[in-house]
């Protein structure tokens, strides 16, 4: 299994399952507002897919734009929601959940640069709205799963 860093193309391994000696921790506030600022980022370029779409003649009724605009609310709210948890959130293996997390959304955001495919974008952001629900669950096998997803959808092998 691979996962990327910052750059598409770039792969580093990535662990399937937490390692059992590895207390919980919380996140700290730094953490999550990172985690926000990656989502908040997400959204503001799937609105920009969405935005270019119908400069390019596409209506405000194709229903992929509606679900390219129901995304965006929800990353914005998934943003919003980490941003205001700061450290209630505790995780098994926090900064390897940080790592998946950072790697997966850096990736959909570069993949979502200057992307005319509508359907890919509805992809990415769905994926990414699977990994902030996998967030939630505190489940590191989870967050892992759905880290390979986004970075799946974005067109990298995971």
């Amino acid at each position: 299994m691979k996962k990327t860093s910052a750059s598409p193309t770039s792969t580093r391994t990535l662990a399937a399952t937490p390692t059992p000696a590895t207390p919980a921790s919380t996140l700290s506030d730094d953490q999550m507002q990172a985690l926000a600022q990656s989502f908040h980022d997400i959204a503001v370029e799937i609105a920009q897919v969405r935005l270019d779409a119908i400069s390019a003649g596409a209506q405000l009724t194709d229903p992929r734009i509606v679900q390219l605009q129901g995304n965006v609310f929800s990353l914005q709210n998934a943003a919003s929601s980490f941003a205001l948890q700061a450290a209630n959130l505790t995780l098994d293996n926090a900064d390897q959940a940080v790592a998946e997390i950072s790697a997966a959304t850096q990736t959909a955001d570069h993949a979502l640069d200057k992307l005319k495919d509508i359907d890919k974008a509805v992809n990415i952001a769905s994926s990414v709205i699977v990994l902030a629900m996998a967030i939630t669950t505190k489940d590191i096998g989870q967050i892992a799963n759905a880290a390979r997803s986004v970075i799946t959808a974005a067109g990298v092998s995971a």
